[in-house]
C-alpha cells in the first residue's frame, strides 16, 4: 500500500511540474507575459546577481549565474515559452527572458526566466551544449527541435 501511495504521489507531483509553464495549453497559463508582469532589478554587472533571486531556489540562482557565460548564444536563441514578441520588441530572444537591458556595464535583470521552467531549461541546455563544444548553429537547432510545439 505504501509503495502504491508513493507512486501515486510521485505521479501527481511529476504531472504538476510538467504542466507548469510548459506544453501548449499551459505555456501562457503558468505565468503572464508582458513587462507589467515582470520584476526588474539593476546590478553593476553580469556577475552581480539581482537580489530578487533570493526568493527562488538554489537551482534557479545557479542557472541565472550562467547567463554571463552564454550571453552571446542566448541572444541568438528563440524562447519557446510563449513570450516572444518580435513586432513590439518585448522578448526577441531567450536573452530577454533574463536580461531586460544592459547599458554602460550595468544590467537590468528580469525575473521572467525565474518564473518559467521552459526558459530555465532552455538556458541549461544552451550552457550544457556550449560546454560540449557545440556551435551556436548546433545549439539553435537543438533548442528548436526540442522546444518547437511547446509555445502557445
Amino acid at each position: 500500500m505504501n509503495r502504491a501511495r508513493a507512486i501515486l504521489v510521485t505521479s501527481v507531483i511529476t504531472g504538476m511540474l510538467l504542466s507548469a509553464c510548459g506544453g501548449k495549453e499551459s505555456a501562457t497559463a503558468g505565468h503572464q507575459h508582458g513587462a507589467e508582469s515582470e520584476r526588474y532589478e539593476t546590478t553593476a554587472s553580469l556577475t552581480v546577481m539581482p537580489e530578487f533571486l533570493a526568493n527562488y531556489t538554489d537551482n534557479t540562482q545557479a542557472i541565472y549565474a550562467t547567463v554571463s557565460e552564454v550571453e552571446d548564444i542566448i541572444k541568438e536563441i528563440k524562447c519557446y515559452c510563449g513570450c516572444m514578441d518580435e513586432e513590439n520588441g518585448y522578448h526577441d530572444s531567450l536573452h530577454r527572458c533574463f536580461i531586460a537591458e544592459s547599458t554602460d556595464g550595468e544590467v537590468k535583470w528580469t525575473d521572467h526566466g525565474a518564473q518559467c521552467g521552459i526558459c530555465l531549461t532552455e538556458l541549461q541546455d544552451a550552457k550544457r551544449l556550449q560546454d560540449e563544444g557545440k556551435s551556436i548553429e548546433e545549439i539553435k537547432q537543438f533548442i528548436d527541435n526540442k522546444y518547437k510545439g511547446a509555445e502557445a
